[in-house]
């Protein structure tokens, strides 16, 4: 974060924003503002932005703001990584200081101590994480005497949530809930909801952040960091004004006994060194610097950094003489503030009339060649282990709450795994630019997390489908069948029941994938045999490339699984070897083809598409290929690394010289053929009978650098498709943004990275199109990609190698291997054994576009909550074969995201609109949801509107929404009313409504 924070594009930046539309957030240079449907953009130099906390100094004679007069808001905060070069334990203990020095745990002990002393000083804190760990270790008197700092105002939080997430990698819901969780512990512990966002240290900002993690939170203002640098040259307005020196103190007001050596404040005339007038010269030219790039009078100086006021004494010592001095010399007003008392104070200044900004913060570039677009791919196994971890975590509650209502609240196992999801969130975590062992730290979280929710998600199960045994039943999951293990099915005697669970809130039926060791049969629960086909396993290989000794043999069965609930099937062992998959005979012109799709080879690579129900055929040649990352040249020094991709040339590299090889698979269920390119890249691309889409599984790995270069591996498809340079990536999973080549809505760009600077984050979707054809790509997991970079051309980059640092603080090269050094004596850090091996999936899908999203939408859901097998131990026997939470499913374009238990009376439900504003004629109609009819065999008692976050009311949400003033409108934009209590739900395109309900159980008759 230190050495992070010196790039010369960090802003700062304050958003705030009335409605739920599909609004792009972000603020230029220093700071943005939306308010309504208004985004208000600001300028500045260099920082990472920053914030404080409540109350007015009356010691230290804090005056009432003057007409006319700068005020400046002091806001004392820290920013707290939860994880990055030392773990989070490391971080919270002061542990492993050999990296860095930081202990927050010494951070929050001093600043409670300090606020106590002076009852105008005030403090914000961001990190819950963090802070709740804290909370844990104190005594009654110290939370007694920390619950009171809060109520008074001197202790405030902003952002609120578990960490502070990254804006690019993460997931929708991922965001939602780690702010819901840290949410959640601040209005148990101290009945605070935080009003204002605190986005400080993201490498980018997504429109997502603005639209639906500030404004239907319940934000009124977000702050937040780091736009392009380009962009801050260009624009220049704000709230906050700007500043150099990220969201840090202004130079020569950094008070840390570890960082700095800024001159302390003397007062006693009596001693050597009398500063004050001195010092309160330097203090005013800063404010007013600040206050003529700043709209209004007021302004804001954020006090404090990284890991930064250890020793709070100083700190406080020095800034209750400058704002008492400053004061006194009345030139300005200097006050302790907060960022939520500083956004009250812009608000009064009602004749200040702000520019809009509508567009994104992607990609961020810091400098010439300097583009933050790797990370978007970085770590790949970490990103696909969150996403489908994410998943997972939705099933746990669901079952926890359907299986055990009130009693699921002491499931330690969902409190900890949401937690370790919580802390992945973290813009150092799933965004991939940590340390490798702090990496590692986060798998083993989460692992840990998942196995201990697992004991919860199993007794629930055993309930729900009545399952009886001579011993304890139970539930086994395998968490290891992408590699093609998975103990219960690879046992070739042994018959046995199991469930295929649906998170979803609509029917599937769907192909379901399991690796066999012997000749098995899939039974219903009504005895009757369910089709079923042998395929060959992908490669059997760990994340080292190490035989995992999983099967050979994959069998494939065709599934129907009702709505947010499981059907049984049954393992059934029979005599025999197991039959072989049926490898058909290739020739160089090979095609898979269903009832809609059709995929044809050429020299046995994918070259051509055809949606056989539309008549659109597509060129669509893959081809694998690596960029070779730069070490930095004459040109620019700057390297790829964790945080930068900056390929050597815009030409890449194949994988492969020759002709891949080719497998060819024939089925009743599906078609598949089985690819290798070279020695480290291959690939299944398989087509399902009644699919209207294709399902490429590739693997990745180890990457070669013996040669001495760093390969970024990327998936291309090159197609006839006239995109015109144009197209369009999601924001986290919701809207989709459109793109276009070395072009930025709002400011003029000087492209000096033809390839990179066209690079966005692909959080699930991209799609290229012309006026007849659109071929879209689902990914499973964030990834880095563009369809701008050439016409016609799709490409993902799903793997990277770089052997030189990047110079952003991580200070080690982004490549993976199996082992690390200590960070103690000689060669600390160094990476040795054997590379990463990834694999991970696509799905492609070819249409008109005015039909495309009614396929993509949906299937989009399906890749990110599939069906999950559920195993019964001790030969358990289920006597409900069948269950569903819904008394019937929802429409194809509403979902339930969120079912969990709430607290001992309420359970918490979002529904979401899946369908993007004018994305299908139909499916992105509002649509209507009765909440009283929903669940099967219950009725609602009581449903509460909440704000995203839950703990406020939507009515409050709508109360706090201010009415900004922008210019070119005539006057504000008004709230809308708040929801009058209807158990009919209405949503308008992508908007996600979050309720608090009562259950009782319904009369007998409506039990289904």
């Amino acid at each position: 974060a230190g050495a992070r924070g010196a790039d010369a594009g960090g802003r700062e930046g304050l958003v705030m924003q009335k409605d739920f539309k599909n609004l792009a957030q972000e603020s230029a240079a220093s700071s943005t503002l939306l308010a309504g449907r208004i985004s208000v953009c600001r300028a500045a130099m260099a920082m990472r932005a920053a914030s404080a906390l409540a109350s007015v100094l009356a010691t230290a004679a804090a005056l009432p703001a003057a007409p006319g007069k700068v005020t400046v808001h002091v806001v004392p905060h820290t920013h707290d990584d939860v994880g990055w070069l030392k773990t989070v334990d490391e971080y919270y203990n002061g542990q492993n200081n050999s990296i860095q020095h930081a202990n927050v745990h010494m951070v929050i002990d001093t600043v409670v101590d300090e606020l106590q002393k002076n009852p105008d000083r005030t403090f914000t804190y961001v990190e819950q994480a963090f802070f709740q760990r804290w909370w844990r270790q104190q005594d009654e008197r110290t939370r007694k005497i920390t619950q009171d700092l809060v109520k008074r105002g001197q202790l405030s939080f902003t952002n609120g949530g578990w960490c502070m997430h990254d804006e690019a990698a993460p997931f929708y819901l991922d965001m939602i809930d780690q702010t819901t969780l840290g949410h959640k512990f601040l209005m148990d512990e101290f009945g605070f909801a935080p009003k204002t966002g605190w986005q400080l240290d993201p490498f980018g900002h997504s429109s997502t952040q603005a639209a639906l993690l500030s404004a239907e939170v319940g934000f009124t203002g977000l702050f937040f960091g780091r736009i392009d640098y380009q962009e801050g040259a260009q624009v220049f307005s704000g709230l906050t004004g700007s500043y150099g020196g990220n969201y840090g103190p202004p130079d020569g007001f950094d008070w840390d006994d570890h960082n700095s050596n800024d001159e302390t404040m003397q007062d006693d005339p009596e001693l050597t060194n009398y500063n004050v007038k001195t010092r309160v010269d330097q203090f005013v030219a800063q404010a007013l610097l600040q206050a003529n790039r700043t709209r209004g009078t007021n302004i804001m100086f954020t006090m404090g950094s990284d890991f930064q006021w250890e020793n709070s004494h100083e700190w406080y010592y020095n800034l209750d003489r400058i704002i008492k001095y400053v004061n006194l010399d009345g030139r300005i007003n200097a006050m302790y503030s907060t960022p939520e008392m500083y956004v009250d104070a812009k608000a009064k200044e009602a004749t200040i009339a702000w520019p809009l900004k509508t567009d994104d913060f992607f990609p961020y570039a810091d400098g010439p060649h300097k583009f933050w677009t790797g990370y978007f791919t970085s770590r790949p196994a970490l990103k696909r282990y969150i996403r489908d971890s994410s998943s997972f975590l939705q099933v746990v509650r669901q079952l926890g709450a359907f299986g055990f209502g009130a009693e699921s609240l002491k499931d330690e196992g969902i409190v900890k795994f949401s937690e370790a999801l919580g802390v992945a969130q973290h813009h150092d975590a799933v965004a991939g630019t940590a340390k490798q062992h702090v990496t590692f730290d986060y798998a083993m979280r989460i692992a840990n997390g998942r196995q201990k929710s697992l004991l919860g998600a199993s007794s629930a199960l055993a309930k729900l489908s009545d399952a009886r045994a001579g011993a304890k039943v139970g539930f086994e999951f395998c968490i290891l069948r992408n590699e093609s293990v998975c103990g219960p099915t690879q046992v070739a005697t042994k018959d046995m029941d199991f469930v295929l669970y649906n998170g979803l809130a609509q029917s599937r039926s769907e192909v379901v994938e399991l690796p066999v060791a012997g000749h098995v049969r899939v039974m219903d629960s009504d005895g009757n045999e369910v089709n079923s086909q042998i395929v060959p396993s992908p490669p059997t290989l760990t994340n080292y490339g190490e035989n995992s000794g999983g099967s050979p043999q994959t069998l494939l069965f065709k599934a129907d699984v009702p709505a947010m609930g499981f059907k049984a099937y049954r393992f059934v062992s029979t005599k025999g070897t197991i039959a072989a998959a049926f490898v058909a005979t290739t020739t160089p012109s090979t095609t898979l083809e269903n009832e809609f799709v059709a995929l044809e080879f050429c020299d046995n690579t994918l070259c051509k598409i055809t949606n056989k129900e539309s008549g659109i055929s597509i060129k669509a040649e893959q081809s694998w290929l690596w960029y070779e990352g730069s070490v930095g040249n004459a040109v620019s020094g700057q390297a790829s690394g964790a945080y930068i991709f900056r390929p050597n040339n815009n030409t890449a590299t194949p994988v492969f010289a020759g002709t891949p090889t080719l497998q060819l698979v024939r089925g009743a269920l599906a078609d598949e053929v089985h690819q290798t390119f070279g020695t480290w890249v291959s690939q299944r691309i398989r087509l399902e009978k009644g699919a209207r889409h294709a399902e490429i599984t590739y693997t990745v790995g180890p990457i070669p650098v013996g040669d001495g270069l760093g390969k970024e591996v990327i998936s291309r498809f090159t197609t006839d498709i006239a995109s015109a340079g144009e197209c369009f990536t999601d924001s986290n999973g919701r809207e989709m943004i459109p793109r276009k080549r070395d072009y930025r809505e709002t400011w003029k760009l000087d492209q000096t990275e033809p390839v990179a600077g066209n690079y966005f984050p692909i959080t699930s979707s991209i799609f290229i199109r012309d006026k007849k054809s659109q071929l879209t790509l689902l990914t499973d997991a964030a990834q880095a990609g563009s369809g701008c970079v050439r016409d016609g051309e799709l490409e993902m980059m799903v793997h990277r190698a770089c052997l030189k640092d990047d110079g952003r603080g991580v200070s080690e090269p982004l490549n993976e291997t199996e082992f690390i050094t200590p960070y103690v004596g000689d060669n600390q850090g160094q990476h040795y054994g054997r590379g990463l091996v990834i694999r991970g999936k696509h799905l492609l899908a070819v249409g008109a576009p005015a039909e495309a999203a009614k396929m993509w939408r949906p299937l989009q859901d399906q890749l990110y909550m599939p069906l999950m097998p559920f195993f019964a131990t001790n030969s358990a026997k289920l006597a409900k074969p069948s269950f569903s939470a819904l008394a019937q499913a929802l429409p194809a374009n509403v979902q339930i995201v969120s079912l969990q238990q709430w607290d001992e009376q309420t359970v918490m439900l979002r529904l979401a609109h899946q369908f993007g504003l004018g994305e299908h004629e139909t499916l992105s109609k509002p649509a209507t949801v009765d909440l009283e009819g929903l669940f099967a065999g219950k009725r609602i008692l009581q449903a509460d509107e909440r704000g995203l976050a839950v703990t406020v009311s939507r009515e409050e949400v709508l109360k706090r929404r201010i009415p900004w003033k922008v210019e070119g409108e005539a006057k504000p934009a008004q709230s809308e009313d708040a929801p009058k209590g209807s158990l009919e739900v209405t949503l308008g395109p992508l908007q996600i409504r979050t309720f608090l309900i009562k259950l009782g159980d319904a009369p007998s008759e409506s039990f289904i």
